[in-house]
């Protein structure tokens, strides 16, 4: 009866019907729960020590040590948070029977994939993208005011977003593949920490993994610094983009594919 609760009684058809109360109860999952602000304690905090600590240091601080540390601590650390957030978005809730229980109401599987896409998504913008780097940004601002670009700071966080989303949209295909935690986290966290060495091994990795949309590699400016300080953007790093992009679309639909296999 308790469960029911959750739900409001709807009237729908089609492939997505069920949406609005999956999206309503995921979102509920971020913003009536501790969740947002704990994470923005976490990667707020985070942030505003590490970079604050290299930014107002005795000895000062180079533009682009700050930018390093930065995009570090908004593009790749925060991204293992999502990796965590995801692991039980299908894994959890088939193990447990959750799944199962919300299929069997009016809602289709597609529905419920949808749903904790764009629910988590929301919920890492805001969280993990949104409030860590309005600080970090906001401390480069104080400690070197003439470098950044106001514009090209949303456009570094929407590439930062898209960097989290890449792991995000992995993870959930990964977690309707495997019905175990450790796959499911292990590969992304793998590919994560490990795409400098793989692009050091395997330059082409470069155009389909994310890192050079974020991180500073071998003296060259990934996108974001590019938007920050106004550089012209390159056509490598647009090319980056639009892989990177598509391949978090193709991660969706082939879990929206498999989703729709699995048997409960």
């Amino acid at each position: 009866m308790s469960g029911n609760e959750a739900f409001e009684l709807v009237h729908e058809r089609g492939w997505m019907r069920g949406m609005g109360n999956m999206l309503r109860n995921g979102l509920a999952r971020w913003f009536k729960t501790r969740s947002w602000w704990v994470h923005c304690l976490i990667w707020g905090g985070m942030v505003a020590a590490i970079v604050g600590a290299v930014a107002f240091s005795p000895q000062g601080s180079s533009i682009d040590e700050l930018f390093t540390v930065t995009l570090i601590f908004t593009g790749l650390f925060p991204a293992v948070g999502v990796v965590i957030v995801m692991q039980d978005a299908i894994v959890g809730e088939k193990r447990e029977g959750t799944a199962a229980w919300v299929l069997s109401k009016p809602v289709t599987r597609q529905a419920l994939i949808l749903s904790k896409v764009i629910a988590n998504s929301i919920g890492v913008i805001l969280t993990m993208v949104v409030v860590p780097c309005a600080i970090s940004f906001a401390i480069i601002a104080i400690t070197h005011p003439t470098v950044l670009v106001p514009v090209g700071f949303l456009g570094a966080m929407g590439i930062i977003f898209i960097n989290h989303f890449f792991f995000l949209s992995m993870t959930m295909l990964l977690g309707t593949f495997f019905s175990s935690r450790a796959p499911v986290v292990g590969i992304p966290l793998a590919i994560l920490f490990l795409q400098q060495n793989l692009i050091g091994l395997l330059p082409a990795l470069r155009f389909i993994l994310p890192w050079n949309l974020v991180i500073p590699l071998d003296s060259a400016n990934p996108l974001t610094v590019s938007l920050l300080t106004g550089t012209p953007l390159q056509p490598e790093q647009l090319t980056i983009l639009l892989i990177i992009i598509l391949e978090s679309i193709l991660f969706t639909l082939v879990a929206l594919w498999r989703f729709n296999r699995e048997e409960f």
